[in-house]
């Protein structure tokens, strides 16, 4: 078996997700929006719980510059995959990201080669659907 097609074990998860975690709170607490949550607004009743929840989220997303707030839904994107299983899977070919990209930029979505071609082809904002990356 290959570098190239090994899974993450189990120790290795565990590493990158304290590396996304501690990469989340970093960016919160930059932006002064570490500790807000819904506990700062005092409720009444569910509903209104659920909308002040929904407001503090505002906050918290306008406080956050357009690279941060990309980085932190690339995060939070890699953090559901973790839980999901999915963690370490390109998103263009579906083959295992190595390790070793992934604790340089455990948010990683592609390979190396596979950024690398997307750039090219469609620039840094381009995505396209998985049909259209070579495999």
């Amino acid at each position: 078996m290959s570098r190239n097609s090994k899974r993450l074990t189990p120790d290795q998860r565990g590493v990158l997700r304290q590396a996304l975690v501690a990469k989340r709170a970093e960016l919160l607490r930059s932006t002064g929006c570490f500790g807000h949550d819904r506990a700062d607004i005092e409720v009444d009743s569910a509903e209104v719980e659920d909308i002040a929840e929904g407001v503090v989220e505002d906050r918290v997303r306008a406080r956050i510059d357009d690279h941060d707030r990309s980085l932190l839904e690339d995060i939070d994107r890699a953090l559901a995959k973790l839980d999901a299983g999915t963690y370490g899977l390109s998103e263009a070919s579906l083959r295992p990201i190595p390790f070793e990209r992934l604790q340089a930029v455990p948010w990683a979505r592609y390979a190396v080669e596979e950024a690398k071609w997307i750039e090219r082809a469609f620039g840094k904002m381009g995505h396209r659907s998985t049909a259209e990356y070579p495999r």
